[in-house]
């Protein structure tokens, strides 16, 4: 039985910054803007009680060939940062 979900939000918007904490969490920050999105359905979303599926799709325009040096390419992954750092 899939499970049903009840408030959903679509938004286009832009991965800001990614830290992988020193407990294996990972903290991801988004920017969007606002008149992509819905407050009152987000508000809903993030009080759900059970959790959210968070489901985040690219729009690849260029790919790096993994074996060449990529020079100014960012890692949004900055490893293991202090937990009170945003």
């Amino acid at each position: 039985m899939d499970n049903a979900i009840f408030n959903k939000v679509e938004f286009k918007g832009a991965v800001e910054k990614a830290q992988l904490k020193k407990n294996g969490e990972v903290t991801i920050q988004l920017t969007a803007d606002i008149d992509d999105i819905d407050m009152n359905t987000l508000s809903l979303v993030m009080d759900s009680n059970g959790g959210v599926q968070i489901k985040l799709e690219g729009n690849q325009t260029e790919l790096v060939d993994e074996d060449e040096e990529s020079d100014g390419q960012i890692d949004l992954l900055d490893q293991e940062e202090d937990e009170d750092e945003y």
